[in-house]
């Protein structure tokens, strides 16, 4: 699938979608991080832990968005999004959206990456 064929830009849209989202997670998080401080207290976290959680968020989605290290940033939402889903399922032990934007995201991340990376389609081939 090369640059420009409807999968590529499928995967592009994707990719930046899931971008946008960490990036702008981690910077409501840094700028205003009162909209988080509920939902983190009735998770379990402190407030104290907003600010590194935020600065994940944000590099990862950073990471992901620049074509060289896309890989390690998908790496990075993968680990963020997996400890999330883990947060919430321990504390409501149901799935509710939370739990499937979580899942969404993970699965856009790679998604959206293997659609648009040859290299990685040739790592990882639909047979």
């Amino acid at each position: 699938m090369k640059k420009g064929t409807i999968t590529h830009r499928a995967g592009v849209v994707m990719s930046t979608l899931v971008a946008l989202i960490m990036i702008a997670d981690g910077l409501v998080g840094l700028l205003q991080p009162q909209v988080f401080a509920s939902d983190m207290s009735s998770d379990g976290w402190g407030f104290a832990t907003l600010f590194p959680i935020a600065v994940l968020a944000l590099v990862s989605g950073v990471f992901y968005a620049v074509p060289r290290t896309g890989v390690l940033g998908a790496i990075m939402i993968t680990g963020f999004v997996g400890g999330a889903l883990s947060a919430h399922l321990r504390v409501t032990q149901v799935v509710i959206l939370p739990e499937i934007i979580n899942v969404a995201l993970g699965v856009g991340a790679w998604g959206g990456l293997w659609l648009r990376d040859p290299r990685l389609r040739a790592l990882l081939p639909l047979r």
